[in-house]
């Protein structure tokens, strides 16, 4: 079991993390404080969790800075305590000394992997078992790809990304001529996808090739499990989209998109940057100025909720409508 140091931790930022109370311990794993133990790190960002950790004995903690301002004086002095005014971007500099899935994901590429001669992969990346690279497409410098995942011709992955398993990168777009007969013929998808670098990519995402030109997802975007970018789609930089979105064809989205689950959007439009698309969201226009939207037909996050509301009471209403109008003789003979 992997033991991390008090200088390593405080060492990953002294600006952010600030050594409070040092007391020499050995610490083997990060928990939950119900979880807690002698040889655990807590991130506490409540009294209430505060009180958890410390009754569960745990002798390392990472504190919330203005909880450590009130309640600092309750925490015994054999407890090693750091502050921090920040409790993910803790998480986000010190969990990872403690990922021990990382040792497995070393630079190489697995024997049962299918790389074309013509692909290029980097020396620094990681290739798992049973992954598919097609030909002339590239990999780059610490990009990891996860088993059984699928990157077509041409394709281009960027530095530092994370592909997870089951991916499909550069399969065809959706095209197809339907003639009088409705026979579809196949229009052949002849572009390429080109994910940028520090893009991830959640477990069963499919990004199509472009029909002449490419799909991209720009620089820093993070997507969860079941994304589908259909073809010719362009992704602004640092999306952070939830599971199940999914978008048609040939659609512009600016930088900074945020969006929750489930959020499905139509093809051929253009979304604004800084816009926020909430759970289940119908996008079937295009938005011209960043904001918080939902609901289907899509509003304003604030009219969304208010007709979101009024929904249960519909029926009613028009029960009550129909009475007046009866009421006035207004009805319809």
């Amino acid at each position: 079991m992997k033991s991390v140091s008090i200088d390593q931790i405080t060492s990953t930022n002294p600006a952010l993390l600030s050594l409070q109370q040092r007391f020499d311990v050995s610490i083997t794993a990060v928990q939950p404080p119900e979880f807690a133990n002698a040889k655990t790190l807590v991130f506490v960002s409540t009294a209430e969790l505060l009180q958890k950790a410390l009754a569960n004995q745990a002798q390392a903690l990472i504190v919330l800075q203005s909880l450590y301002q009130d309640a600092g004086t309750s925490i015994p002095s054999n407890i090693c305590v750091w502050t921090t005014p920040n409790i993910s971007q803790a998480m986000s500099l010190v969990l990872p000394l403690f990922d021990q899935k990382t040792d497995f994901l070393k630079a190489g590429i697995h024997p049962t992997a299918s790389i074309h001669p013509t692909a290029t992969v980097a020396p620094t990346a990681h290739v798992g078992a049973y992954a598919v690279i097609e030909a002339h497409a590239h990999v780059g410098d610490n990009t990891v790809i996860y088993p059984h995942v699928y990157i077509g011709p041409f394709c281009e992955i960027g530095s530092r990304c994370h592909i997870s398993s089951h991916v499909s990168i550069g399969s065809d777009g959706f095209g197809f001529f339907t003639d009088k007969t409705f026979t579809h013929h196949k229009i052949p998808q002849i572009g390429k996808v080109v994910i940028e670098d520090d893009c991830e990519l959640g477990s069963h995402c499919a990004v199509d090739r472009a029909t002449l030109t490419e799909t991209r997802i720009k620089k820093g975007s993070k997507f969860d499990n079941f994304c589908h970018i259909a073809h010719n789609v362009q992704i602004g930089e640092n999306a952070l989209v939830a599971a199940g979105f999914m978008v048609s064809g040939s659609t512009i989205i600016g930088k900074n998109l945020m969006v929750a689950g489930g959020v499905h959007v139509t093809g051929h439009i253009s979304i604004a940057d800084s816009t926020i698309l909430t759970g289940r969201a119908g996008v079937t226009n295009s938005i011209e100025k960043g904001g918080m939207y939902g609901g289907f037909p899509l509003e304003s996050h604030k009219e969304s909720l208010k007709t979101l509301v009024s929904l249960p009471h519909v029926k009613k209403m028009r029960k009550q409508i129909s009475k007046i109008l009866a009421h006035l003789n207004l009805t319809d003979e």
